[in-house]
C-alpha cells in the first residue's frame, strides 16, 4: 500500500472514530423528545421531521444574558432549547439566525424572558389647606386651626412587566379610595380693615385739601401734606391698588404695629398720623422717596418755602 492510500484509509478510520464519539455525546434520542401539540403549532414545527433529525449542529444560546455554546441534533431553534434543557414558555421571546422551523449549524439563539406582576400599594392622598379670613399684614397674622387635616388613603393595583430583572412597563390598572382626605381649615385673624369700611369719596382732592386746611398745622406742613397726598394716592383714601394703602400709601404692617386701633383707610387718621410722623422726626425721603423728591424740586419756588 502506497503512502497516499494509507493516509486516505487512516482519515476514514479517524472520521468514523469522531462520529462514534459524537454519537455517544449526542445520542439520537435527543431529537425524539415529544413536544406538546401547542409547541408544534405555535412554532410551525413538523413533529415527524423533528423526531427524525440526526445531523449534529453547533448553536450558541444567549438565555437572559447567559451565553453558552452547545452541540445538538435538534430540528429547530425551539426544539434545540428544549433538548438542551432550557425552559421555554409563553414568557419567552425567541429570536434566532435560523428560521423558526429549521435549525442551521452555527446558529445563534437569543432568549429573553418576560414576566408580569400585579402589585398592590397603599398611597396617602394629601389634604388641602383652606384659609378663612383676610389680613392686610401677614406678619401680624394669628392662625387658629379650626379643623385638623387628615390624609386620605388609596390602594393602587399596578401591572409591571419585566424583561429579565429590568422593569420595562408599569401601568395602573385599578384605584380604590379607602378614605377621602379631609381638608385642614385655618382661620387667620389680624388687621383686616376694608376700603368699604369708610365713606366712599374716591379721588377727591377738593375734599381732602379743605380738610388739611382745617387742621392745626403750618403753611409748609399743609403744602407738603397736599403734595404728598396727591402724588401717592391721587387724593383717594380708599386706595387699595397695591401693598401700600390709603391716602398716603402707608405700609400696613408699619401702620398697624404703631396704630393698631386706627383704620388704615380712614383718611382723617392718615392725615393726622402722617403729620405726627413728620413732626416726630421721620425722614420723608425714606418713607415716601419718589414723591418727596418731586416735592423738593417744586417747593423751592413756592412763596411759603419747604418744610
Amino acid at each position: 500500500m502506497n503512502s497516499r492510500s494509507f493516509v486516505r484509509v487512516a482519515g476514514i478510520i479517524f472520521g468514523i472514530f469522531i462520529l462514534n464519539s459524537l454519537s455517544l455525546l449526542f445520542p439520537l434520542n435527543t431529537a425524539s423528545i415529544e413536544l406538546p401539540e401547542r409547541i408544534y403549532s405555535i412554532y410551525r414545527i413538523d413533529p415527524v421531521q423533528a423526531r427524525e433529525a440526526s445531523h449534529i449542529r453547533m448553536v450558541t444560546v444567549s438565555y437572559d444574558g447567559d451565553v453558552k455554546t452547545h452541540f445538538c441534533r435538534s430540528y429547530s431553534p425551539v426544539t434545540a432549547l428544549i433538548d438542551l434543557g432550557y425552559s421555554v414558555s409563553n414568557r419567552n421571546k425567541i429570536t434566532s439566525t435560523s428560521p423558526i422551523s429549521q435549525l442551521f449549524t452555527n446558529s445563534h439563539i437569543l432568549v429573553e424572558t418576560y414576566r408580569t406582576t400585579i402589585d398592590e400599594i397603599l398611597l396617602k392622598i394629601p389634604y388641602e389647606t383652606i384659609t378663612k379670613g383676610n389680613v392686610l399684614c401677614k406678619r401680624l397674622t394669628k392662625e387658629v386651626v379650626e379643623q385638623e387635616g387628615v390624609l386620605g388613603l388609596m390602594v393602587q393595583r399596578i401591572k409591571r412587566t419585566y424583561k429579565g430583572d429590568t422593569l420595562i412597563v408599569e401601568e395602573v390598572i385599578e384605584e380604590n379610595v379607602q378614605r377621602e382626605a379631609r381638608p385642614e381649615i385655618v382661620v387667620i385673624t389680624g388687621p383686616e380693615d376694608l376700603p368699604t369700611s369708610v365713606p366712599q369719596r374716591g379721588n377727591n382732592c377738593t375734599y381732602w385739601n379743605a380738610y388739611i386746611d382745617s387742621i392745626n398745622a403750618s403753611v409748609q406742613e399743609k403744602e407738603w401734606l397736599k403734595f404728598l397726598m396727591k402724588g401717592e394716592s391721587g387724593c383717594n383714601a380708599e386706595s387699595n391698588r397695591s401693598f401700600y394703602k390709603g391716602l398716603f400709601q402707608w405700609d400696613p404692617c408699619l401702620w398697624y404695629t404703631q396704630y393698631p386701633n386706627d383704620n388704615i383707610f380712614n383718611g382723617e387718621a392718615q392725615v393726622q398720623r402722617t403729620l405726627e410722623k413728620l413732626r416726630n422726626g421721620a425722614d420723608p425721603s425714606k418713607m415716601w422717596p419718589a414723591v418727596h423728591r418731586r416735592y423738593l424740586q417744586n417747593c423751592i419756588n413756592w412763596e411759603s418755602g419747604c418744610i
